[in-house]
């Protein structure tokens, strides 16, 4: 056994004799109910404004206030509030009485009640059932929109699949790869359009003009949108750059720490791997322990920012990693480079390799988490000796 591992287990056994000490001295009291959770039913009156948040959530609230709710399934049913706000996974709303609606997930489902003004939506798929009323204008965008419910001011759907089916009391404004007019749809005012596939099946009405919208005639929220694509493209090649460029300065700043990092990954993944999912699982519940004793939550800060410190750290020494074995493949060479633009040119490569996959929808994520783990375990065995040679 390794100096470093006897001095990790004495760590972790002094750390746990700490704890144990402290919960001792630490009087126990009542907890108040958390306001969020797995599951959330409500059924309440309230006058004032109302937030709700859980994995699953019913709404059944009468409030003459706004009210929010956020999860993953978000079921409203029997509701009154002035505005209603919404985000979720799945949300359903039925039976509700509100002056707004305000809503944005995967799929949205507008089922029956009255918004006496305005909604506005986005998600995946947005259904507005003809049960569901509208008091005014209607903005909605997503992947596919369907509206089976009359719009008495204008309307508005950005989709890629966009679907009107009822009558609409002002001018529509329709852009997508597919626009369909249903068989009860009339526009009384003007209808703009952007798509090369505008189908008008029989029965559906236009009393006013049709008129094709050209690139350049956006409206405010399309400006916004555009605008909002180009902050996005110019923040994602930011963090590109300035993530490149950590890893290159670490590389240089602590060579010895990344080249031995590196060959711990190489050499033994799964213990990497290992070492790095139990100090991430470890670590979160060990600072969660301190703070639930009052004299232990200065020691619980003091963790929290070494984790946090480090975490860059360990996603670096992966990223090195990738560049190393990127390099070992192209030439062949299995020594560390001598070089300054080898040392620069080789760390940056595999910070890009890994910001690049990290981009990937879903899988992405993954790539995060064991980039995260193999540098975390690699760090946590191999950094004190490599910190200790190099000084």
């Amino acid at each position: 056994m390794t100096s470093l591992a006897q001095a990790l287990i004495k760590l972790i056994a002094a750390t746990l004799i700490i704890i144990l000490i402290l919960f001792a001295a630490t009087r126990g009291g009542s907890q108040t109910p958390p306001e969020t959770g797995e599951n959330a039913e409500t059924g309440l009156v309230m006058p004032d404004m109302t937030f709700f948040s859980a994995e699953d959530v019913t709404v059944r609230v009468n409030s003459t206030d706004d009210v929010f709710a956020a999860g993953g399934t978000v079921r409203v049913d029997q509701t009154s509030a002035d505005h209603l706000v919404l985000a979720g996974g799945e949300i359903s709303v039925a039976d509700v009485s509100i002056q707004d609606l305000f809503a944005a997930g995967g799929t949205i489902k507008l089922v029956s009640g009255a918004a006496s003004d305005d909604i506005v939506a986005a998600g995946g798929e947005i259904d507005v059932e003809p049960g569901f009323s509208i008091g005014s204008s209607a903005v909605l965008t997503g992947g596919e929109v369907r509206v089976e419910t009359p719009v008495p001011a204008d309307l508005r759907v950005g989709a890629a699949n966009a679907y009107v089916n009822s009558p609409v009391g002002g001018d529509a404004r329709l852009s997508g790869e597919l626009v369909t007019l249903g068989p009860k749809a009339r526009i009384e005012g003007d209808l703009f359009y952007r798509t090369e596939n505008l189908v008008l099946e029989p029965g559906a009405v236009v009393t006013g003009r049709q008129v094709p919208m050209p690139e350049t005639d956006r409206s405010a929220m399309e400006e916004w949108g555009q605008g909002a694509g180009r902050l996005f493209a110019t923040f994602a090649l930011s963090v590109l750059v300035g993530f490149t460029v950590l890893v290159m300065v670490i590389a240089v700043a602590v060579p010895a720490l990344m080249r031995s990092a590196s060959d711990m990954i190489r050499q033994r993944p799964l213990q990497s791997l290992g070492i790095g999912a139990l100090i991430a699982v470890g670590a979160p519940f060990l600072i969660f322990l301190l703070f639930a004793s009052v004299v232990g939550a200065p020691l619980a800060m003091l963790v929290a920012a070494i984790c946090i410190s480090l975490t860059p750290i360990a996603i670096a020494a992966t990223a090195y990693f990738v560049g190393m074995e990127a390099r070992r493949i192209a030439t062949k060479q299995t020594e560390p480079p001598a070089g300054i633009l080898g040392r620069l040119l080789w760390p940056g490569l595999g910070a890009a390799i890994v910001l690049i996959l990290g981009l990937i929808p879903l899988a992405g994520l993954l790539v995060w988490i064991l980039a995260l783990l193999f540098g975390l375990g690699a760090i946590a065995t191999r950094g004190g000796k490599a910190l200790a040679v190099a000084t």
